[in-house]
């Protein structure tokens, strides 16, 4: 069963195409990574994706529904940005519940919601915690907790392990595998490091020049990388 698909999907900025009939297929409850080098338009198609930019042309479908032509509010995405969004000034209860709240939830209804998911990410005890009091692997928990308050039908990823240290990098990412594995949501991320992209993804996008020019499973590319950019791109793990 398909989660996402994007069909033949173009961007272009001033002229110049940052999405150049852009094909992606992500099977529900799949952990899809899109990697490329800096401008090749990973973070666009994330961006278009999730309604907050608009493609040229080109449709998008989660699930058997069209959204190309939804607002962001309608179309049922959460979304995780590279320095996690969450508010500095609001608790990580507060922080969690903010979605909920906007949507209407009943306050028994957000406080049942929000301590699910505190334990689900496991940080309770963590609750009137602001976000400056917390490590970036705990503020990233927080912000997926939020994102995943809404029963979102897809989880977009923008760069998840850029703010996390070295140190702790290889827990975040098990515990990131961990919760997407809990919760079977099908998740689409974006990153620049090919390390970080074939220990995260069930599968992986090369993007380059606004296309994608290999789709999949880690030890398919790494055996059978179709040319010599790709060679290149993947180079650090072959290492």
């Amino acid at each position: 069963m398909r989660g996402l698909y994007v069909q033949n999907v173009s961007k272009s900025f001033n002229g110049v195409k940052a999405l150049d009939g852009v094909e992606l297929s992500v099977e529900q409850g799949e952990f899809m990574v899109i990697m490329g080098p800096s401008g090749c338009g990973k973070t666009t198609l994330l961006l278009v994706i999730l309604g907050a930019l608009k493609p040229d042309k080109g449709l998008i479908w989660i699930g058997d529904r069209e959204i190309s032509r939804l607002p962001i509010e309608e179309r049922n995405i959460g979304y995780v940005p590279q320095d996690f969004g969450l508010f500095p000034h609001l608790n990580v209860y507060e922080n969690i519940a903010f979605g909920l709240r906007v949507k209407g939830y009943s306050k028994s209804e957000v406080d049942s919601k929000v301590k699910s998911l505190l334990r689900m990410v496991d940080l309770e005890g963590f609750e009137l915690r602001k976000p400056r009091e917390l490590s970036g692997g705990q503020r990233q928990r927080v912000a997926l907790a939020r994102a995943l308050a809404i029963n979102p039908s897809l989880l977009l990823l923008d760069e998840p392990l850029s703010n996390i240290d070295e140190a702790t990098k290889s827990d975040v990412i098990a515990n990131l595998k961990n919760l997407q594995r809990k919760t079977g949501i099908t998740t689409v991320c974006v990153t620049h490091n090919p390390e970080d992209a074939f220990k995260l993804g069930d599968r992986i996008a090369i993007m380059y020049l606004g296309k994608i020019i290999q789709c999949g499973k880690p030890k398919e590319i790494l055996e059978n990388p179709k040319n010599e950019v790709i060679k290149r791109l993947i180079a650090p793990v072959l290492i």
